[in-house]
C-alpha cells in the first residue's frame, strides 16, 4: 500500500512538473526590453536593415535624435546587454524543466553455472527534491528574468543619455571653435595692421609685440578649440557605433537656447522615485533572492532525494517489481552553508538596492543644481554681458571713425565681444549637458521637454553686419567700412575722411599731413606727439 501510495504521488508530481515547464522566449525578452525603454521616452529602432538605416540617417544633418537612434541600433553595448536577455531566459528555461530521470541496470551472474538465467535488475528514478520545488524555483528564475529586462532597458536609457550628452558636447565644440577661429581672423587683421603702422613708424615695436602675441595666442586658442571639436566628434561617432570611414556626417551645429521653464525639483524626485528602471531591477532582484532566502532557511534539512521503480528479473525466472526510494540523510550538513550563502546574496542585493535610492535622490538634486547654475550663466551672458560687449563695440566703432580713439583698441574690444559669445555658447552647452544628465538621473524625459526653444547664435552670422549704420564685416577695422590694412581711404557710409573738420589731406597710414610732411621722431612719448598720431595708438 505504500509503495502504491509512494507511486501514485511521484506520478502527480511528475504530470504538475510537465504541464508547468516553461519554454525560451523566442526573442530572450528584448521585446519586452525594448517597450520598457520606450516607455522611458527611448524608442530602440527596429530595423531591419541597420545598414541601410544608418546610411538614410547620416545623409541628413545629425540631430540629437537621430544619434540616439543610431546609438541604440549600431553600439556593440546594446547587443552584449541584450545578450545577458539570454542568459536569465536560459536560467528560467532551466528552472521550468524537470530533472533527467536516472536510468540503472544490474546483470549478476549465477555462480552455480547450472543455474539457467541470470539476475537482471532494472530501474529508473527521479529527483524528488527537483520535483517537489520546481514552481518556486520557476518564480525565481522569473524574477530574475525580469529584472535583467529592467537592467537591459535601464542600459538602453543611460547608453542614450551618454550620447545625447556627447551630441551637445559636440555642436557645443564645433561652436566654440568656429568662434575662435574667427576671433584668430580678427587678432591677425590687428597684427598685419600693426605691423604695416611699425613699418611707417607710428608705432613702437613694444605695441607691434603686444599686437603679434595676441594673434599667437588667439591661433593657439583656435587650434585647441578645434581638437577639442574633433575629440567630441570622434566621441560622438564612437558612441553611434559608427567606424571611422563612417565619419562622413554633419552635425546639424545649432544649439538650442535655454528653455523658458524648467521642472520644480519636489516633482522631479517624486518622478524619479517611480522611474528609475536601474532602482526597479535592483528592487526585483533583491525580493527574488528574499525569496530564495526563505526557502533555503525552510528547506536546509532536505537534501537528496531520489524516488523511481525498480524491476527484477530473479535467477529462477521470477520477476519483482517495486517503487525505490534513496534518501540523504542530515547527519554531517545541516545546509547553514547554504542558507549563509543565500543571507549574504540577499543583503548584498539589499545594500544596491538602497545605494540605488541613495543615489538617485541625490543625482536629481546635484543636476537640477547644475541645470540651474548654467542656465544663470547663458541669461547673464545674454541678458548683460553680450550686449555690453556689444554696446561698446558700437560706440568705439563710431570713435573711430571720427579718430577719438585707436583702431587697435576697437580690435581689442571686438575680441572681447567675441570671447563673451563663446562664453554664452560654454553656458549654452553646460545647460543642454545638465538636462540630459538630469532625465537620466531621474529615469525618463523630463516633463519640460515639450516646450519650443529656438537655436541659438549662429558663429557665422556674428561675422556679418548686424542691421546697423555701422558695418561689422570689416574685421581688419573691426567695423570700419572701406578701409585697408593700410589705414587709408576710411568712409563711413560713403564719408570720405576728407570731408570731415580738420582732417582734409590727411594720409591715415603715415599718419602725415600730405601738404606739410614732418620729420619722423624715434621714440618720442605719446603725451609729446602730435593730436594726429594720437588716433592709432
Amino acid at each position: 500500500m505504500v509503495s502504491q501510495r509512494l507511486l501514485l504521488l511521484s506520478g502527480a508530481l511528475l504530470v504538475a512538473g510537465l504541464g508547468g515547464c516553461a519554454s525560451i522566449p523566442a526573442d530572450w525578452g528584448r521585446g519586452e526590453a525594448a517597450q520598457l525603454a520606450a516607455s522611458h521616452g527611448r524608442t530602440i529602432p527596429q530595423a531591419d536593415d541597420a545598414a541601410a538605416f544608418t546610411r538614410e540617417a547620416l545623409s541628413r544633418p545629425l540631430t540629437a535624435d537621430t544619434a540616439v537612434q543610431l546609438a541604440l541600433l549600431n553600439n556593440p553595448l546594446v547587443r552584449s546587454e541584450t545578450a545577458r536577455l539570454g542568459f536569465a531566459a536560459a536560467d528560467l528555461y532551466d528552472a521550468g524543466r524537470l530533472a533527467n530521470p536516472v536510468f540503472s541496470a544490474t546483470r549478476l551472474s549465477p555462480g552455480d553455472a547450472a543455474a539457467p538465467n541470470a539476475q537482471l535488475t532494472l530501474g529508473i528514478a527521479f529527483n524528488f527534491v527537483n520535483l517537489l520545488f520546481l514552481p518556486v524555483n520557476t518564480r525565481y528564475a522569473g524574477a530574475q528574468f525580469e529584472a535583467a529586462k529592467l537592467a537591459v532597458a535601464a542600459a538602453a536609457v543611460d547608453l542614450a543619455a551618454d550620447v545625447e550628452a556627447a551630441y551637445y558636447e559636440a555642436v557645443g565644440a564645433e561652436q566654440l571653435a568656429q568662434m575662435r577661429e574667427a576671433v584668430v581672423r580678427a587678432a591677425k587683421a590687428s597684427a598685419d595692421l600693426a605691423q604695416r603702422f611699425f613699418d611707417a613708424g607710428n608705432i613702437s615695436r613694444r605695441e607691434l609685440a603686444l599686437e603679434q602675441a595676441a594673434a599667437s595666442q588667439a591661433h593657439l586658442d583656435a587650434l585647441s578649440a578645434r581638437a577639442a571639436a574633433v575629440e567630441a566628434r570622434g566621441a560622438l561617432n564612437r558612441l553611434m557605433g559608427l567606424s571611422a570611414a563612417q565619419d562622413t556626417w554633419s552635425l546639424d551645429a545649432r544649439l538650442a537656447e535655454p528653455l523658458p521653464r524648467e521642472d520644480e525639483l519636489g516633482a522631479l524626485l517624486r518622478l524619479a522615485a517611480g522611474s528609475r528602471l536601474d532602482v526597479a531591477a535592483a528592487r526585483t532582484n533583491a525580493e527574488a533572492l528574499a525569496a530564495r532566502f526563505g526557502l533555503e532557511r525552510r528547506t536546509r534539512l532536505i537534501g537528496g532525494i531520489e524516488i523511481g521503480v525498480e524491476r527484477e528479473k530473479d535467477y529462477d525466472g521470477a520477476i519483482n517489481l517495486g517503487p525505490t526510494l534513496q534518501l540523504e540523510l542530515p547527519l554531517f550538513n545541516w545546509g547553514a552553508g547554504r542558507v549563509a550563502a543565500a543571507r549574504a546574496a540577499l543583503e548584498q542585493a539589499e545594500a544596491e538596492l538602497d545605494a540605488r535610492v541613495l543615489d538617485s535622490s541625490n543625482e536629481v538634486k546635484l543636476a537640477n543644481a547644475r541645470l540651474l547654475s548654467a542656465k544663470a550663466r547663458a541669461e547673464s551672458y545674454r541678458s548683460a554681458l553680450i550686449p555690453q560687449r556689444e554696446a561698446v563695440v558700437e560706440q568705439m566703432e563710431r570713435e573711430v571713425n571720427y579718430m577719438l580713439i585707436g583702431v587697435f583698441e576697437l580690435l581689442v574690444a571686438k575680441q572681447q565681444e567675441y570671447d563673451a559669445y563663446a562664453g554664452y555658447l560654454d553656458a549654452v552647452r553646460d545647460y543642454w549637458i545638465a538636462r540630459t544628465e538630469l532625465a537620466r538621473a531621474v529615469g525618463r524625459q523630463l516633463p519640460s521637454s515639450d516646450q519650443p526653444a529656438e537655436p541659438t547664435l549662429d558663429p557665422q552670422e556674428l561675422t556679418k553686419p548686424k542691421g546697423g549704420s555701422m558695418d561689422h564685416s570689416g574685421h581688419a577695422m573691426g567695423g570700419v567700412k572701406g578701409m585697408d590694412h593700410s589705414g587709408r581711404h576710411m568712409q563711413h557710409e560713403g564719408m570720405e575722411t576728407d570731408d570731415m573738420p580738420g582732417m582734409q589731406g590727411m594720409d591715415h597710414g603715415t599718419h602725415e599731413a600730405a601738404s606739410e610732411p614732418e620729420p619722423k621722431q624715434e621714440e618720442q612719448p605719446a603725451e609729446e606727439k602730435p593730436a594726429h598720431e594720437h588716433q592709432h595708438h
